[in-house]
């Protein structure tokens, strides 16, 4: 190829050559064969560079990132979500008011599901489908949490840290679902050993009558064969005898009554009843069963009910991530301790130290990496230690017990 004259170029105009003279002629005739082919080859390179704006992860946006939550904040079980709810909020605006993760802040978007499985699916599949989030996190109730679970599958979206110990969740290896909390299965057979501790032979076992009580009844009442109690059923629901129950119980001479339900006011009815007819042994029940509305109807009548927890108290303020969550409760404007508050709160822990790990460029498979490389030894757990990998989603076992002193307050 001949090299350009310096009388080629017009002067002034360095580089550009002059219209009209035959190099310019020659090179428009070359340009415009070429064309075709280097077309394809143009709109590639503008593509690859516009690349990773295209493909930005669904609700991941340059200032927020977007989750969802289905909870029953209507219905039996609303004191129990709007706990959750409000510790994983305040963790939440904490974070956000120091510049959140990378710059981005993290927005909730939460539907209520009334404590309803067909409603909370329809939520969850919002969620996805419209609402668009980037993952979702803190469902809260056991028939909406089974539902959601093949939805949640099939979408490939990972599931953090629900507020329930559904058994469906702990049923099977699942690579978008993670755990923080032991099961409901869990915390009943720790109740169990500590009957045999504590000289219980006699057991009236007082559960749901319902698909979800049933389970529950099964394997606690399976356990309890292994370990030589007596096991006396009874099945209420909203339509139960109740008179007819109580007096069928106080007939067995019960050593403790374990209440297997989450429902606060069916609780009430059966510790009620059974104290104002003169019994006046031990109660037990799941984390499910403490709940604010059990302790405000029961009043005096709740008081020595021992419950099983499955996070640290949030009055044991030797721990240092009790001290954290007290102090940052206080920070946002909340004076009243929970130990659904405190769950919440270590969910999104969790769930902010997961998203730092993964980077700039968030993505939900490098989230869900982020999170199976969790453990107590590169952790600051704080005093609840927490163990994730690649083939373990459930982070914590933990379960203690607390016992009912007043309206406001649990004993360890």
């Amino acid at each position: 190829m001949r090299s350009i004259t310096k009388g080629e170029l017009r002067p002034g105009f360095a580089g550009r050559l002059v219209r009209g003279s035959s190099l310019f002629r020659r090179f428009s005739v070359t340009a415009r064969r070429c064309l075709p082919t280097m077309l394809p080859c143009l709109l590639l390179s503008t593509a690859a560079f516009w690349a990773p704006v295209a493909r930005a992860e669904t609700g991941v946006f340059p200032d927020r990132i977007v989750l969802g939550r289905s909870a029953g904040l209507s219905g039996p079980l609303a004191g129990a979500a709007q706990a959750c709810a409000q510790g994983a909020r305040a963790y939440f605006d904490t974070v956000n008011a120091h510049g959140g993760v990378h710059g981005r802040k993290i927005e909730m978007l939460v539907h209520d599901d009334g404590y309803d499985a067909q409603v909370a699916v329809a939520n969850t599949r919002r969620l996805i489908h419209d609402d668009k989030v980037f993952a979702l996190f803190g469902h809260v109730g056991w028939p909406g949490v089974a539902a959601a679970l093949p939805v949640v599958t099939g979408a490939r979206m990972p599931f953090l840290f629900p507020c329930s110990g559904a058994p469906s969740l702990y049923d099977a290896f699942n690579r978008h679902v993670f755990t923080l909390r032991a099961s409901y299965a869990r915390e009943y057979r720790y109740l169990l050993r500590m009957f045999s501790r504590m000289g219980v032979k006699r057991l009236a076992l007082i559960y749901q009558n319902n698909v979800f009580g049933k389970r529950l009844f099964d394997e606690v009442n399976k356990e309890a064969e292994a370990r030589s109690l007596s096991v006396f059923p009874g099945a209420i629901d909203a339509g139960s005898n109740f008179p007819s129950l109580l007096r069928r119980t106080l007939a067995q001479g019960p050593d403790a009554v374990l209440l297997v339900n989450a429902d606060p006011l069916l609780n009430v009815a059966v510790v009620r009843g059974l104290q104002e007819a003169g019994y006046h042994g031990r109660y037990f029940g799941a984390s499910i069963t403490g709940q604010r509305t059990f302790i405000e109807q029961l009043g005096a009548f709740s008081r020595g009910v021992v419950i099983a927890q499955i996070v640290p108290s949030p009055w044991q303020v030797s721990i240092p991530l009790v001290a954290d969550y007290r102090k940052l409760m206080v920070a946002q404007g909340v004076s009243e301790f929970s130990f659904g508050s405190m769950e919440g709160f270590i969910g999104a822990r969790l769930v902010v130290e997961a998203m730092r790990r993964a980077g700039r460029h968030l993505t939900r498979e490098r989230l869900i990496e982020a999170l199976e490389s969790i453990n107590e030894r590169n952790f600051e757990h704080r005093g609840f230690p927490v163990n994730f990998s690649a083939t373990n989603h459930q982070g914590a076992d933990f379960v203690d017990t607390a016992m009912i002193s007043s309206a406001t307050l649990f004993l360890n």
